[in-house]
């Protein structure tokens, strides 16, 4: 019997100023998968914790019964007296859209050059093959381990691509490529049994070629992952900017005639690329609300509105940006002189006024006062963004006694996840439990299993389990498990772009996407989106 199931996770910032996720529920659905149902799920959750009043944004992927679920979210807060608005505070899952835009592109590429002997398609099949190969029985991967060590490369399998995930398809590339010189004698020494899956070096051209491309795409991915210590919602600009000038610069290349352009795979390229950029497109204008994405940038010392001086943005779009942050500090976070919180001393002691009994001059004196008086958002944009600074929630910790309204908009702004990564391993979580020793297990057993896990893990006493990678439908069939090998550090912790100049794609493969200014598109080997150098 299938069983689905509704994570939903909160995530919020404390006190400290310390990024929080917490699995709130694992529920069963019953009934249909629509949207009304699924909202009525997230209600009745945000009721049973008590916390309607604190909700603030939703993210989900790009289904379409989620943003029916957001709409009938929306009229079931309003009966609530609660206003939420499903069309500002819907956030569609970046990473999902960066995997159905490149999944257009290579399912584009795929059918462009399906007429090509050594098509994309046909290459990637290729390489799969060889995966495939070398976990099949003991003697192919001692075979495997043999040449491996005659290069003096610690011996590992090449990860299985997965049809859902296109960075699956990136990694396993990558891997290849790395294990390049091995797969090449490996094939060679068992030339009778694996002669068609050997690449030609026009075939490993076009991978690295693809390698390249994708770089961006996967290194933006890679950003959005839930990670437990820093925000995502303050880089998902940085995020469309890097893949639209990445886009635009290949083009440009390509339609040049030179380097990638001169290559014969260029005009199908250009072709898959267009059509991935269609979607992008689409998805891109669900930030045209200044909301979340902007606050969130504008509210990380690092960025702030650095951004929209790049000539990529309106010149407008920096004055726009910043006064609709204002305006929703102001109406949402500002408290106005005579609050309460701004008022020094014992409330219960009445302090001596010697103009008290004269209310016109008194009234003089506080619209003088509010005029003087500039807000923390004022103040706080004035100070220069600094690149330096570590972490945004580190200098918030350490600065938000001086700006505490401003502080205060950061903890709402900056916890809203970009992504649905963490909604994503949670399901990871579920998969390792209902195995299929496990095949009885009813929903709820499952759900309050679940929600068992996610407490211990709050008591920083987990239940221990082997970990299990996410692997091909047909895994289970291969003899030698997964042995991804003495991996060195710095290609596991580095930035993938670093990883990647480590093995050994070749230099005139990077020359051919150097744009027309001399700079490489893809950067330098220690830089962030921001073009910052990394501290490790």
């Amino acid at each position: 019997m299938l069983i689905v199931c509704v994570a939903i996770t909160a995530h919020y910032i404390d006190q400290n100023f310390n990024l929080q996720q917490e699995l709130l529920a694992f529920e069963p659905i019953e009934g249909q998968h629509s949207g009304q149902n699924f909202a009525n799920i997230v209600f009745n959750t945000l009721q049973e914790y008590d916390i309607k009043g604190k909700f603030f944004c939703v993210t989900t992927d790009n289904a379409s019964n989620n943003f029916t679920m957001a709409k009938e979210l929306q009229k079931l807060l309003a009966d609530e007296g609660i206003q939420w608005d499903a069309k500002t505070n819907h956030i569609p899952c970046l990473a999902h859209i960066i995997n159905l835009v490149v999944q257009k592109f290579l399912s584009s590429l795929a059918a462009d050059e399906a007429d090509n002997s050594s098509s994309f398609q046909s290459i990637i099949e290729k390489v799969r093959g060889v995966a495939k190969s070398i976990r099949g029985s003991y003697l192919r991967w001692e075979a495997f381990q043999r040449s491996c060590k005659s290069y003096g490369i610690e011996p590992m399998t090449i990860p299985l691509d997965i049809t859902v995930r296109w960075n699956s398809t990136f990694l396993m590339l990558l891997q290849a490529v790395y294990l390049r010189r091995a797969i090449r004698r490996y094939v060679d020494d068992l030339d009778e049994e694996l002669s068609e899956l050997q690449l030609s070096e026009e075939e490993w051209e076009k991978v690295e070629v693809l390698l390249v491309f994708l770089l961006p795409f996967k290194r933006c991915t890679s950003r959005f992952e839930c990670n437990r210590s820093y925000t995502e919602i303050d880089y998902v600009f940085f995020a469309y900017d890097t893949m639209y000038n990445h886009i635009d610069d290949v083009k440009a290349k390509l339609m040049s005639g030179n380097g990638i352009g001169a290559l014969s795979c260029a005009r199908y390229f250009l072709k898959s690329i267009e059509g991935m950029e269609t979607i992008l497109k689409r998805y891109y204008s669900k930030t045209q609300f200044p909301t979340v994405y902007g606050d969130g940038m504008i509210l990380n010392p690092r960025t702030k509105l650095v951004i929209f001086n790049e000539d990529t943005w309106e010149d407008t779009a920096s004055e726009e940006y910043s006064n609709a942050c204002r305006r929703r500090f102001i109406q949402e976070y500002d408290n106005p002189p005579n609050n309460p919180s701004h008022q020094i001393g014992n409330g219960n002691k009445r302090s001596f006024n010697a103009y008290q009994e004269d209310p016109d001059f008194q009234q003089v004196l506080a619209e003088r006062s509010s005029k003087r008086r500039r807000n923390d958002y004022d103040r706080y944009i004035e100070i220069p963004n600094d690149p330096d600074i570590f972490s945004s929630l580190g200098w918030w910790r350490q600065n938000g006694r001086l700006y505490p309204d401003l502080s205060r908009m950061a903890r709402d702004v900056l916890p809203v996840p970009a992504s649905g990564c963490a909604v994503e391993r949670e399901f990871s979580i579920s998969g390792r439990m209902a195995i299929w020793q496990r095949n009885r297990l009813g929903a709820r057993t499952i759900s309050d299993s679940m929600m068992y896990k996610a407490a211990l893990r709050k008591t920083r006493t987990p239940m221990l389990s082997p970990e299990i990678t996410d692997e091909s439908d047909d895994v289970d069939s291969l003899t030698i498990p997964e042995r991804e090998g003495n991996v060195p550090e710095e290609w596991i912790q580095n930035w993938w772009l670093k990883k990647l100049e480590k093995r050994p794609i070749r230099h005139e493969i990077v020359e051919m996407f150097h744009v027309s200014d001399g700079e490489s598109e893809l950067g330098g080997p220690e830089e962030d989106l921001y073009g910052d150098q990394i501290n490790m």
